[in-house]
């Protein structure tokens, strides 16, 4: 018989809430990331509110890069407020209701601009800005995932491709900025397998240095890393997801 929600849930049933397998969530325990709750009469783990929502916050701190290390000194002292379990699962569901709102918008804006036949422009009109800049070389194109980022770009700024260029004028205004450019595009580009966690940290943060000014909260970063996460190498998902954390670390 399935426990009432006033009883807390099974360790199965917390990890489907978080979208984890029972597995991850003991490893978490093993790992000091994640206390034990109390167990029931029975010896069972009984999980309420408090452990949903901390269970939650590991898993989105994972979800970004983070280090099991890094989670533990972030989350240390850092007590959850005592919450039942009933208000939190209606709180995370309000959470992927919102999430899901913004996802399915931005599907009808890229399938919108999949089916024009001016899908390809604002590739053109970023690929001529950085030619005209000199970031690019006059027969320089754009590469293949680069492209799909400025699709996804131009389909979540309110303006399109226009409105990020004007973001961006700030940046490729800048002498130093648009020398630093190409040099880091070269470098996110021959990210690979051997690429070391030091290398990518050091390269996003470069690059973080370089948008602190230009990202305005116009653009749902998150959102952007999740639209292009399959278009990317693991190392390059690594980067992105690195860049996204510092940036909005830098943005509270």
């Amino acid at each position: 018989m399935r426990p009432k929600t006033s009883d807390g849930l099974s360790v199965k049933g917390v990890a489907a809430v978080a979208g984890v397998s029972p597995r991850t969530v003991r490893f978490y325990h093993s790992a000091g990331v994640l206390p034990e709750p109390p167990r029931d009469a029975s010896g069972y783990r009984r999980y309420g509110g408090k452990e949903v929502v901390e269970l939650v916050r590991i898993v989105r701190l994972r979800s970004l890069g983070m280090s099991l290390p890094q989670i533990a000194q972030r989350v240390a002292g850092d007590e959850a407020a005592e919450v039942s379990l009933t208000e939190a699962l209606g709180s995370l569901a309000d959470e992927l209701d919102a999430e899901i709102d913004r996802l399915v918008a931005s599907r009808d804006r890229l399938r919108e601009l999949a089916r024009s036949e001016t899908f390809d422009q604002p590739d053109k009109a970023l690929t001529q800005a950085l030619q005209d800049q000199g970031v690019l070389g006059p027969a320089d194109n754009l590469r293949s995932g680069e492209k799909w980022a400025v699709a996804v770009l131009d389909a979540l700024h309110p303006e399109g491709m226009p409105g990020v260029l004007a973001q961006a004028s700030r940046l490729l205004g800048d002498p130093a900025v648009r020398a630093a450019l190409g040099p880091l595009r070269r470098r996110v580009a021959k990210l690979n397998a051997r690429s070391t966690d030091a290398e990518i940290h050091a390269l996003a943060t470069e690059v973080a240095a370089l948008l602190r000014d230009s990202i305005d909260g116009r653009v749902d970063v998150a959102l952007v890393d999740v639209l292009l996460t399959d278009r990317l190498r693991p190392t390059q998902q690594r980067f992105l997801h690195e860049l996204r954390t510092l940036l909005q670390e830098e943005s509270r």
